[in-house]
């Protein structure tokens, strides 16, 4: 198996990445019901999500990952280094904030407008250009994505907050991960694991520090082991290393998964159903970005 993966990395590593990026997206799916199951408030949801994903991310970066520990160390005090863990700290809050305020539907789907993020980003920083056709999917994508959120309020069985601010910190959600990701694409000696991990751990500092002490101290121990030190630490770690071998549009493709697999393992789970108008907005956005992305992005390989 070792050997085979290793053949894989040496003779196509477009595949590899493209695999790694996959298993960290199917890993990830159940990360939406887990939350829900946990019941947990957002800032103690905040505070044992990021402290917990960080802390056993940089465990697997040291022990198992890391090739030049005290290179990619070094590497966090540069500028690129320190805006990573601000984006990816970023989008740590973001998301258990949008997931807690409204629909999972409406926030997942917030978070696939990462490819244009992503290609936006591929752009200015490594010279991709996108065309017309590009700018049109983009559009396109864009007009699912408010389809979707003008009628999240119709969702059954989600939380009652603003669907406007959900979708909002779905999509500073999606920014932050294309950034980190276009990052650690352009950056190849950008210690980008501990980066990841630091940025969580310290968005998880802070919701440790805003929360109350009963609801912090009183939480149920399997949601939270389950989804701070399996889901979320072994699926970014793939996701992270993934676009070292693969386009950044690609990761991001990939991530559409998660909108299509998890609300529907919120919906089995604890019965929070969208409407049909959102399941067709975001299934119309998941066909737009896909097939731009492989229309455009989709690398050659001999």
């Amino acid at each position: 198996m070792l050997q085979s993966l290793n053949l894989l990395i040496i003779h196509k590593p477009q595949r590899f990445g493209v695999l790694l990026a996959f298993v960290g997206v199917l890993i990830l799916t159940p990360d939406t019901l887990v939350i829900r199951l946990s019941e947990l408030e957002r800032w103690s949801l905040m505070g044992w999500r990021g402290f917990l994903m960080g802390l056993v991310s940089l465990l697997l970066w040291r022990f198992f990952l890391s090739q030049n520990p005290s290179r990619e160390w070094r590497s966090l005090a540069t500028w690129q280094g320190l805006i990573v863990i601000f984006a990816f700290g970023v989008n740590s809050a973001t998301f258990t904030l949008g997931i807690v305020e409204t629909s999972a539907t409406v926030v997942l789907t917030a978070v696939a407008t990462m490819p244009i993020f992503a290609a936006i980003l591929s752009f200015f920083m490594l010279g991709e250009r996108q065309g017309m056709l590009g700018w049109l999917a983009i559009l396109a994508a864009m007009g699912g994505v408010f389809v979707v959120v003008l009628d999240g309020g119709n969702a059954v069985g989600g939380p009652d907050g603003s669907v406007a601010l959900g979708a909002s910190l779905g999509v500073l959600t999606a920014l932050g991960l294309a950034f980190t990701f276009t990052m650690s694409r352009k950056y190849h000696e950008l210690g980008i694991l501990p980066a990841a991990s630091l940025g969580a751990m310290i968005c998880g500092g802070i919701g440790l520090y805003i929360g109350d002490i009963n609801t912090i101290t009183q939480v149920p121990l399997w949601p939270v082991l389950t989804m701070g030190m399996i889901i979320l630490p072994i699926s970014f770690t793939c996701l992270n290393l993934a676009p070292r071998y693969t386009t950044s549009a690609i990761v991001s493709l990939l991530m559409l998964l998660e909108m299509v697999i998890g609300p529907f393992w919120v919906w089995l789970g604890v019965g929070e159903q969208p409407t049909i108008i959102m399941i067709s907005g975001a299934a119309f956005v998941a066909l737009v970005l896909a097939m731009h992305i492989l229309r455009s992005q989709w690398p050659s390989e001999s």
